[in-house]
C-alpha cells in the first residue's frame, strides 16, 4: 500500500472552462490583468499563487483578497461534472492505496462535489484553505502517511514541480488543464493519457485495449 495524492481540478472534475472564465474575473477585479487562455495557463506553470506575486507582482492582501472571493463564487461549482471513468478509478485505486487529495481549490466545495458524485473514498481533503503551497500540504500528507512511496496526480506543469519538490512521485494526466506536450517539458515520473490508464499504473493491472 502507498499514499496516493490527486488534485481535483482537471484530473477528478472537469472545470477548466468555468475556472477559466470566473478566475480571470476575479483577477481582473484585483488589478491582475488575464486576456488570454495562454496568460492563465501561465499561471499554473508553477503555483498559481506563487506566479501571482513573483511574477505579477500582486501583494499577499490582494491574493487573499482574490481567495476570498473565489469560496463565494466556488458556492456555484457544486454540479461540477467528473471525468469519465474517474469515479471508478479513484474507487479501484483506493482499493489497493490511501487516497487523499491536495488541491488549490476549497476544501468543502471539493468535498460536497465528490459527495454529490458519490465518490467516499478519499481519506482527507487539503485545500487552498489548509495552505496555499501544494508542496507544504504534500509534505504534510507524506508525515499523517508514512508510506514508503507518495504519488501525486496533477494536471498542470506547476503540479509536477510542487510535487517533485515536496518528495513525490509525479504522475501527470492529459486529459486536464495542460496539454501532453505542455506536461512533458517537466519530465514526470509518469504520463497517462486515461483514467484506465491511471487505475493501470496504481493498480499494476493491464492497461485495456480499444
Amino acid at each position: 500500500m502507498d499514499l496516493v495524492m490527486f488534485d481535483y481540478d482537471g484530473v477528478i472534475v472537469d472545470s477548466y472552462e468555468q475556472d477559466y472564465k470566473d478566475f480571470i474575473q476575479l483577477c481582473r477585479a484585483h488589478g491582475l490583468e488575464i486576456n488570454s487562455k495562454d496568460e492563465y495557463d501561465r499561471l499554473l506553470d508553477d503555483n498559481c499563487y506563487k506566479v501571482m506575486k513573483e511574477y505579477y507582482g500582486l501583494d499577499e492582501g490582494a491574493i487573499d483578497a482574490i481567495l476570498k472571493d473565489w469560496e463565494k463564487v466556488s458556492e456555484n461549482y457544486v454540479n461540477m461534472p467528473i471525468f469519465k471513468g474517474m469515479q471508478d478509478a479513484v474507487k479501484k485505486i483506493a482499493e489497493k492505496h490511501t487516497v487523499i487529495v491536495i488541491t488549490s481549490n476549497i476544501s468543502t466545495l471539493v468535498s460536497t462535489v465528490l459527495r454529490n458524485n458519490g465518490i467516499t473514498e478519499f481519506e482527507d481533503i487539503l485545500g487552498a484553505d489548509a495552505d496555499k503551497s501544494k508542496i507544504k500540504k504534500i509534505r504534510k500528507a507524506m508525515e499523517i502517511y508514512p508510506f514508503d512511496t507518495a504519488y501525486y496526480i496533477g494536471d498542470t506543469t506547476g503540479d509536477v514541480i510542487e510535487a517533485r519538490e515536496a518528495g513525490a512521485k509525479t504522475i501527470a494526466v492529459t486529459w486536464g488543464y495542460h496539454s501532453a506536450e505542455r506536461l512533458k517539458r517537466t519530465e514526470p515520473d509518469y504520463l497517462v493519457n486515461t483514467p484506465e490508464e491511471l487505475t493501470a499504473l496504481l493498480c499494476n493491472l493491464s492497461a485495456p485495449r480499444d
